[in-house]
């Protein structure tokens, strides 16, 4: 299973990880009289803060392919945030607010711990389950002239398949994306299969939308869809150079958020 039906199962970790902080804030032992319900806000703020940190983080780190697009900034769904600029907004505002609420610092800090033990612990496993269970299907497929062409992976060559429609509003904005980064990584093989529609349509859209892609196969039953579990579109996937899976993306790419993830490819 790579999604909880659309949702991301990076999204699901990260909302279970805030629940489990606020459950363990709530049932902590407090002094008398100390509410759980400031902690529990608090341990809000900072997820929220956090998250806002994270991005920030993110777009300076990766300034020159944000200034390209400066409206791709507002796109939080490539996946763009940042772990230590997460923590460290985290920790500055919880900092600053228990400053005076000594009662509530351990509710908080016990509940912030076991969050961030969870999240880590759960997206390793997640990312071990992945590598070991999700695999490029050996399907046989067919590019734009009809020749065959296997999807399985290639021994040795990292391997990125984007799942997509013509029909679908975030493929159209992603695909000069792609288009420049399988342009900009040749050691890398890009294969951008069509789901679902027949090979007129697929060459419709590409005149008009990346007359340059190469690696487009049709697989107008929508067979890789349904053996990699991906359940909506565009899906972007990760292999890498021994076939396993090492991320998986749901909805549109920044050049930002695509070049960050083809860097941990490596």
């Amino acid at each position: 299973m790579l999604s909880l039906g659309p949702v991301p199962l990076s999204v699901v970790l990260a909302v279970s990880s805030l629940l489990v902080a606020l459950l363990a804030a709530r049932l902590w032992p407090r002094p008398a009289g100390v509410s759980w319900r400031p902690a529990n806000a608090l341990l809000i703020d900072m997820f929220l803060l956090g998250l806002l940190g994270a991005r920030l983080v993110f777009v300076l780190r990766h300034g020159a392919q944000y200034l390209a697009d400066p409206w791709s900034v507002l796109r939080i769904g490539d996946g763009g945030f940042d772990l230590p600029g997460f923590l460290l907004v985290a920790c500055a505002w919880a900092g600053w607010k228990l400053r005076r609420l000594p009662g509530l610092r351990v509710p908080v800090l016990a509940g912030a711990l076991l969050a961030l033990l969870g999240w880590g612990g759960m997206s390793m496993g997640l990312e071990r389950w992945q590598a070991h269970h999700v695999q490029l299907p050996a399907l046989a497929l067919q590019d734009l002239q009809g020749a065959p062409v296997v999807l399985a992976a290639v021994p040795g060559q990292p391997t990125v398949v984007n799942l997509w429609a013509s029909w679908c509003g975030p493929c159209v904005r992603e695909m000069p994306v792609l288009a420049k980064a399988q342009r900009s990584h040749a050691q890398v093989r890009f294969l951008f299969v069509n789901q679902g529609e027949d090979a007129a349509t697929v060459r419709g859209f590409l005149q008009l939308h990346a007359p340059q892609l190469q690696g487009v196969l049709l697989d107008e039953e929508a067979a890789t869809s349904e053996a990699l579990g991906a359940k909506a579109y565009p899906s972007t996937l990760f292999f890498d150079g021994q076939g396993r899976l090492r991320e998986m993306h749901l909805g549109e790419l920044t050049a930002a958020g695509l070049e960050h993830k083809l860097r941990r490819l490596r």
